[in-house]
């Protein structure tokens, strides 16, 4: 409301970007993404395997910097693995 272009969540899961982050649950994207209209970004050890959650649960966008970074086949294949997770996890 005093225009703020998104909101961060997080962490969701263990992240070797900042490993003494406390863990939150997915409900605070939903309960955000029900009330508000403000984009939500999670954030936290989101990789392609369990970013489905975060969609699932509301998030609009995830940051996901070490997944990509890291990536055994480099940073494009791994934003390709992410954009097929995340077109399985968006509602219809």
């Amino acid at each position: 409301e005093a225009g703020a272009d998104y909101v961060s969540f997080g962490a969701f899961f263990a992240s070797p970007t900042v490993p003494e982050a406390a863990l939150v649950s997915t409900e605070v994207l939903s309960l955000w993404s029900e009330v508000m209209e403000t984009p939500c970004v999670a954030v936290g050890g989101v990789t392609p395997r369990n970013c489905a959650r975060l969609v699932a649960a509301g998030a609009d966008f995830l940051a996901v910097s070490s997944a990509v970074w890291n990536h055994a086949e480099g940073a494009a294949a791994a934003v390709r693995t992410f954009n097929d997770a995340v077109e399985r996890a968006a509602p219809s």
